[in-house]
């Protein structure tokens, strides 16, 4: 009995050949499923990922252009300061220079 039982396909538990494959073909079609699902759920975190990373990175340029602003702003001040201190200077300066200049004679 064996020995016809092998010749028709049939394996020791009672499954045959055609059954095998098609359980294998259905359980490889599931296991593409599942695969699919996790790769569309990974390309979703990574979708929500990179547009978070480009809003930071639009807010951090924005900050960026305000910051270089803020410098322009604060170095024509500086300069504005530096150079009414200069004159300031340059004023008294040539009374200075010209009592000294006059004792020096």
């Amino acid at each position: 009995m064996g020995v016809a039982a092998k010749k028709i396909g049939t394996y020791q538990n009672g499954i045959t050949r055609v059954e095998f494959e098609k359980s294998w073909v259905d359980l490889i079609d599931r296991v593409q499923i599942i695969d699919d699902k996790v790769s569309k759920k990974a390309d979703e975190v990574v979708l929500t990922m990179v547009l978070a990373h480009r809003r930071e990175i639009e807010q951090l340029q924005l900050e960026f252009l305000q910051l270089q602003k803020e410098i322009k702003t604060l170095q024509k001040q500086q300069k504005a300061l530096v150079e009414e201190k200069q004159k300031h200077i340059n004023e008294k300066q040539p009374t200075k220079n010209k009592w000294w200049n006059w004792f020096q004679k």
